[in-house]
């Protein structure tokens, strides 16, 4: 296979550590972002240099703030931003899409690669493009400036699923020629049941939301998912374990993810966070107005909670966790989240939104 062509749409932390870590490996990169002031830094400097578990510095290709340039001629489109600003960036790059091309969601969340793909066929998008979800971000990382990335770690394994369902390991097998971690799952719905942002995200910070507002440095994970708060995740697994179950399939635990995705083992999941040497030095965020909840939750815990009313599965925690967040930000997160109506599932029985997954 060919040496592919990525787009890299999203210059954050995870954009510029795909960025700069395709380019070390030799593919041919282009990289856009939506803030003028950050694409105007990356510019300047030309490259990224990253430390860490990849180590380099690398000139990209392309940096721009027009995305239709940047996707334009890419074999594969990584779009690596804030959930919730999916179909808006979909809508965005609609014009210059053309055949052949894959767009890979860094993660999808919950019903990411539905939103986009109903987003392109209300754009009008008449190019045969697959759409594609990983379950996680690759890497652990932080960009303290535009173009210095630190990749604390990358991930041993991420699932990716497409759709149509039947293109999930023809994707698989491009991004392989980049990075093996990436394993086809049989349907989106294994990745969008599989979202551990939404587990790991939303409830640790808010229990932490005093210390976050009286702005106290504090390691997000090692020291605010204490044993307490862990339980609080677990009991949010299992409500997103039950929803698979009544969807008929059976998807990893949050303990298989930590496994799995970094090799920590523990009784618990709060000892399993205690061993992933990939978190040390990330610190919490320092504002309640963070991604953690604004994202995470319409996006996450908002579709979640609407697919176990579907299927007659009770989900208290993580109404509880969407509630208490909207309340601590004044917003209404069911209003603005990823409802079946948006996904297109609404009135779907467990049966029929397989079906739909799967086609």
């Amino acid at each position: 296979m060919k040496s592919p062509r990525f787009a890299i749409v999203g210059a954050g932390n995870g954009g510029q550590s795909f960025a700069v870590h395709l380019s070390l490996l030799g593919f041919p990169v282009s990289l856009w972002d939506v803030e003028k002031e950050k694409v105007d830094a990356l510019q300047r400097a030309g490259r990224i240099v990253a430390s860490g578990s990849v180590q380099g510095e690398a000139k990209i290709d392309l940096i721009t703030g027009d995305i239709c340039e940047a996707v334009r001629g890419a074999d594969v489109i990584m779009v690596v931003i804030p959930t919730v600003y999916q179909r808006s960036t979909a809508a965005a790059m609609a014009p210059a899409l053309t055949d052949g091309q894959v767009i890979v969601l860094n993660p999808g969340a919950t019903g990411g690669a539905l939103e986009v793909r109903n987003t392109l066929r209300e754009a009008g998008v008449k190019a045969s493009v697959v759409v594609a979800e990983t379950d996680t971000l690759l890497y652990a990382c932080r960009s303290p400036q535009a173009g210095e990335v630190i990749i604390y770690g990358v991930k041993d394994h991420l699932d990716v699923a497409a759709l149509p369902a039947a293109e999930s390991s023809k994707v698989a097998a491009l991004l392989n020629t980049a990075f093996p971690q990436f394993k086809p799952m049989p349907s989106v719905l294994f990745t969008s049941l599989n979202n551990a942002n939404a587990m790991v995200h939303p409830a640790p910070t808010l229990l932490n939301a005093g210390r976050i507002e009286c702005k106290a440095s504090f390691e997000y994970y090692s020291e605010g998912v204490t044993p307490s708060i862990s339980r609080v995740v677990e009991k949010l697994d299992a409500e997103r374990l039950a929803i698979g179950r009544a969807l008929g399939v059976e998807i990893p635990s949050i303990h298989h993810f930590y496994r799995m995705s970094y090799g920590a083992d523990g009784a618990n999941l709060y000892e399993q966070i205690q061993k992933v040497r990939a978190y040390e030095g990330i610190k919490g965020p320092t504002n309640v107005n963070t991604r953690y909840l604004f994202e995470d939750i319409p996006t996450g815990l908002v579709p979640l909670s609407c697919l176990g009313k579907a299927v007659g599965v009770k989900t208290p925690t993580m109404d509880a966790v969407v509630e208490l967040g909207g309340s601590l930000l004044g917003r209404d997160f069911r209003a603005e989240g990823r409802t079946l109506e948006r996904l297109g599932l609404a009135g779907m029985s467990a049966e029929e939104i397989r079906r739909a997954l799967i086609a």
